[in-house]
């Protein structure tokens, strides 16, 4: 992310960095690849996944790791928010932007859908949301939801609030009671407003009190925060969801699916970074192309989906293939797109600190 987050750790060096963040990143990532394919087959209609949306799983666990990274990646210096702009712009936007190339021949070849202009030059933005636009692939929606975090975590960290664990508790709760009118409000005005978006976002910011508990360096004070967190989450999120997912807006809504699934979400990210850190060192590689295979894979659904019939039946030969080239494409796209732009990143950094410390010295 990165849609994560699919970031940089916070400690700025490759030595400090977690690879249990990266590789349960990976992880989330295959949820979200695998269950986009099921959901086109027959098998979506077994008894476990009528009840559980490993897609949402994933994405639960992705923003989790967002705030267990982003706010750690803002440092202290008089160049801290144009580090963190320049970062997560070269971070982000050329693997997003070969995807749309991606999502614009995947409408053209498989789904004989033309696409205008402005549809692409809109989703160039990452912000289409915002502009009313759709998104040429649909997993871009989560993209905008890691945006208003670092615009959140920049303004607070630019009024010095973003290191206070209590403020970053507080925007949680708020958020969580947001997103809690917001399904009030979904429910009584029969409208789609975005209740995710409050939703995730809490739970980003959750995450970034999360990370001390889980590295083992928290105080008695952040991990009282935390279990308030946790407990509101756990009884709010019961509200939110009959509320905000009985009535279908098109998407096959199912409250109890989403309640399900942000827990099982929620519990497996605490679950894995509390105790199994050591045993996920061998999936870091998976981790680290995880925000190409989150953007690809849907190039692959359609093909997979223009090849075959796949209402019919679960082609065990169609899956493999679909997995195989997306993690074949996002390797690829890792090595000539993803990491020369965050050495491009580095070396703009580099320069605008030279040219902060010659200022300072003038």
């Amino acid at each position: 992310m990165n849609t994560l987050t699919f970031a940089d750790n916070g400690a700025g060096s490759p030595r400090y960095r977690l690879t249990h963040l990266d590789a349960l990143r990976g992880i989330a990532a295959m949820l979200v690849v695998v269950a986009h394919f099921i959901e086109r087959t027959p098998l979506k209609d077994t008894f476990f996944l009528t009840w559980v949306n490993l897609g949402q799983v994933g994405v639960v666990i992705f923003f989790l790791l967002s705030g267990m990274v982003i706010p750690y990646s803002l440092k202290e210096g008089r160049h801290a928010l144009a580090t963190f702009a320049v970062s997560r712009f070269f971070r982000l936007y050329p693997a997003y932007w070969f995807s749309i190339a991606l999502a614009v021949a995947s409408l053209d070849w498989f789904l004989s859908t033309p696409v205008s202009l402005s549809t692409v030059l809109i989703n160039m933005t990452m912000f289409q949301a915002v502009l009313k636009t759709p998104d040429l692939f649909g997993v871009y929606w989560t993209l905008i939801i890691e945006m208003f975090f670092y615009v959140a975590c920049a303004a607070l960290f630019s009024v010095g609030l973003l290191g206070k664990a209590w403020v970053r508790f507080g925007v949680a709760i708020g958020l969580l009671a947001v997103a809690l009118i917001f399904a009030v409000g979904r429910f009584y005005l029969a409208k789609k407003i975005p209740v995710a978006l409050p939703l995730c976002l809490s739970i980003m910011f959750f995450g970034s009190l999360w990370r001390d508990v889980s590295l083992g360096v928290a105080d008695s004070h952040v991990r009282r925060l935390v279990a308030v967190w946790l407990a509101l989450f756990v009884v709010l999120l019961v509200p939110i969801c009959l509320l905000a997912y009985t009535t279908d807006h098109g998407h096959k809504e199912n409250p109890f699916t989403y309640l399900i699934s942000y827990l099982i979400g929620m519990a497996s990210a605490l679950v894995v970074t509390l105790y199994l850190r050591r045993t996920l060192k061998s999936l870091t590689f998976l981790g680290t192309i995880s925000y190409s295979v989150y953007l690809i894979h849907p190039f692959f659904l359609e093909w997979a989906a223009y090849a075959t019939d796949m209402r019919a039946q679960f082609n065990v030969g169609v899956f493999l293939s679909y997995l195989v080239a997306t993690l074949v494409l996002a390797s690829f796209s890792y090595a000539l797109l993803e990491r020369p732009s965050i050495g491009m990143a580095r070396a703009i950094n580099a320069r605008l600190q030279g040219s902060f410390r010659q200022r300072a010295q003038a």
